[in-house]
Formats: C-alpha cells, sequence, structure tokens
C-alpha cells in the first residue's frame, strides 16, 4: 500500500482547508498521513519521519505563505511536494499552472511527476514569490487590503505615493555581473511572474529558473507613477519605458536612504540588502507549460485569506530549464 503524507493549513480559505480535509481523508483512507499546521509543529521532523516510512509524496493545502513555511522547512528534500491551493492570492499555484478547483489540483498532485523549483534568500529569510525595496514595500500592505477588502488601509497608498521620493540606489549582481547606481522610486525582485494582489511584475518569470530578477523602477515622474500605477490596478505589466530587468544569482542593494524592505509580504527591515538564489530548493508537481491555462485570478480569489501559523518552521524566459514530530492523523 503506498503512503501519502498531507499538511493541512486548517485556517486557509476561512475554513477552507479543514473541509478538505475531512474530504481528503474519505479520498485516501488508510494511505493518508495526515499533519495540521499549527505553532510549533516541526515540519522537517514530520516530513523526514515520513519519508523513512516510504512516504511517496506531500500534498500541502494552504496559501503562498503555507507553501513558503514548508518550502522552507523541506528545502533539500528530495520528495515531491504537491501544492493544493486554499489561500487568498495563490501565486505560487499560478506559476506552477494548478488549476482552481482543489479536488482537480489533488489528482495532479497524486499522478503528476515533480520538478524542482527556485527559491530566494534575502538577508537570511526565505522567499518564495519576489520582495520589494522602497516604494512597493510600503504599497504591498495596500494591495493585500484591496485582496482581503480592508478598504480603510487602502487609504495608505495614496498617502505613501505623496512621501515617497527618488533615492540613489547602489546595485551590485552577479550572474551575470552588473554594477550600477540609480535614482529609483522603487525596486523589485521576482522569482515568479505575478506576486502579491495578483501583480504582473516579471510577465516572462519562471519559477524553474535558477535565475532571480530585478526590476529596477527609475524616477517616472508625476505622471509615470500614475500610468504605472494604473497599469498594475488593471493587472497589465509595467511598461518597458519605466523598468529595467536584470537576471542574477546573487546581490547586493544599498542606498543613501534606509528603504524598506520586504520578502513575500513580510516587512524584514531596511536596505543594505544581501539577496541570493536558491536553485533545486524544493520538487514540486506542476503542469508542463504546454498545459498550463491561464487562471487570471487565481483559485479562491475572493477574499478569503488564511492564517499562516505562528512558529511553524520551515525573470525572463532562461536557457538553465530544464520541537517534536507532529503525531499524524488520519
Amino acid at each position: 500500500m503506498r503512503r501519502i503524507g498531507a499538511i493541512v493549513n486548517p485556517n486557509s480559505g476561512q475554513g477552507r482547508g479543514a473541509q478538505l480535509e475531512r474530504w481528503l481523508k474519505l479520498r485516501l483512507g488508510e494511505e493518508l498521513d495526515l499533519l495540521e499546521l499549527a505553532e510549533g509543529v516541526d515540519l522537517a521532523g514530520w516530513a523526514r519521519h515520513e519519508m523513512s516510512l516510504g512516504c511517496e509524496r506531500i500534498l500541502v493545502y494552504g496559501g503562498d505563505g503555507t507553501f513558503r513555511a514548508v518550502a522552507e522547512a523541506l528545502q533539500g528534500m528530495d520528495i515531491p511536494l504537491a501544492l493544493v491551493a486554499t489561500g487568498t492570492n495563490n501565486n505560487i499555484a499560478r506559476a506552477l499552472g494548478l488549476p482552481p478547483d482543489p479536488h482537480e489540483a489533488t489528482e495532479i498532485g497524486l499522478t503528476r511527476n515533480a520538478k524542482w523549483i527556485t527559491a530566494g534568500r534575502i538577508n537570511g529569510y526565505f522567499f518564495m514569490e519576489g520582495a520589494g525595496i522602497g516604494l512597493e514595500a510600503e504599497l504591498w500592505p495596500v494591495g493585500e487590503a484591496v485582496v482581503r477588502r480592508r478598504f480603510r488601509e487602502v487609504l495608505e497608498g495614496p498617502l505613501a505615493l505623496a512621501r515617497t521620493v527618488p533615492a540613489a540606489v547602489e546595485i551590485e549582481l552577479e550572474g551575470p555581473d552588473f554594477h550600477e547606481t540609480v535614482s529609483a522610486y522603487t525596486m523589485t525582485i521576482s522569482n515568479v511572474a505575478v506576486t502579491g494582489a495578483h501583480l504582473p511584475l516579471a510577465p516572462d518569470a519562471d519559477i524553474r529558473d535558477p535565475a532571480l530578477y530585478l526590476n529596477v523602477y527609475r524616477s517616472l515622474g508625476p505622471m509615470g507613477t500614475i500610468r504605472t500605477g494604473l497599469d498594475l490596478a488593471r493587472k497589465r505589466p509595467v511598461r518597458p519605458e519605466f523598468v529595467s530587468r536584470h537576471p542574477f544569482m546573487r546581490g547586493r542593494i544599498w542606498a543613501s536612504d534606509p528603504l524598506n524592505v520586504h520578502a513575500d509580504g513580510s516587512l524584514i527591515g531596511t536596505l543594505p540588502i544581501e539577496v541570493e538564489s536558491i536553485p533545486h530548493a524544493v520538487r514540486v508537481v506542476m503542469l508542463d507549460p504546454s498545459e498550463m491555462t491561464e487562471t487570471p485570478n487565481g483559485p479562491n480569489d475572493s477574499g478569503e485569506g488564511e492564517a499562516e501559523p505562528r512558529g511553524a518552521s520551515g525573470p525572463l524566459s532562461s536557457p538553465h530549464f530544464d520541537q517534536p514530530v507532529g503525531r499524524p492523523s488520519g
């Protein structure tokens, strides 16, 4: 009898994860070893225990935050992960080409092959989607507030635009080498095409690509800032005249001002930063590009959020493609 592991965030999608947990127990029966995410759960220890028992693969039910925690904990482990997205933005599921229906995504996760994908690390913080510096770090919470319908917080957007001025930013990248000082309002680091509140910041990015991508938004001027904001609000890519993109494997960025920095939506500090790509971070089930269908808003675009458990441990096209153990239940 095969053995399938499953990690479920029961709070994702306002309880959607818990509902799917009940269905999953019926679907897999005795083949299933299930772990609910909770504070203090040792994800890495549980996964190693499952591997020692011959676990074939691990399903992950949750949103982007849940998957980030699982991927960090299981980084480098040679066991397939299969994401079933039940969160708010679900940008990672989009990058993997997975369908929005959780039952269909489960069947894909149980039957398809897994591929190694890339992650990143910025000042020691592990991320899957990307990071933002300067104005983008200020506006990320605003985008999240729109998606989650916290409209009072949306008022912070115009205030952030009003108080932001360009800063002299020093950029030093490796793989390939790039060194320049720019005057910029903001910049982003992308590992997937669409990040945050479904913003297409790097339309050609591929999560299989070992490189990360730095997107530099230079001093746009008042009209350029407005046009860029309108484009992103309409889910359109930023116009080429307003952004330059640079692939890299490692980089250092510092500035004349202590600009704020976020990674995957978490404010992690201010410049300076050191950032690196983590190729072959985790093996994940994904569809082939020819099978992928565009899901403009991603799974569960209802604004229903997920609560990431506290204490859970956890581009452009490229030719490079190719704490005790939690007691399982069910």
